[in-house]
């Protein structure tokens, strides 16, 4: 888990590890598994220096490459994810939450030495 506090309060987070999904190779391949930060930091570069460190994270852990899920209709965060290097994949998995169905798309980052 990674934090960044801002004035003693914490603004946002991070979830990462091995992925969870049976089809991918944990070993090899890790997963950021949540990622906020407070819509009050939004545009205050927090979010992208978190992901920055998520990446950093998931290197030194020795992961080759990483994944991640998010919601298919959720143009604000896949636009975030895109512009720090992430692509879909092509997976997708239909879930429900709190009695709606969704689906949730797969995006794939290689990850440089």
């Amino acid at each position: 888990m990674l934090v960044v506090d801002r004035d003693e309060e914490v603004a946002g987070f991070a979830f990462l590890g091995p992925a969870r999904v049976g089809d991918i190779d944990a070993e090899d391949v890790g997963e950021l598994y949540a990622i906020y930060v407070v819509p009050e930091a939004w545009g205050s570069g927090i979010g992208r220096a978190l992901m920055a460190r998520v990446l950093v994270q998931l290197r030194e852990e020795g992961f080759r490459e990483a994944i991640l899920w998010v919601l298919e209709d959720n143009p604000r965060t896949r636009r975030f994810y895109e512009l720090a290097g992430w692509e879909a994949d092509g997976g997708v998995k239909d879930e429900e939450w709190l009695g709606t169905a969704v689906r949730e798309i797969r995006y794939r980052i290689a990850l440089a030495p």
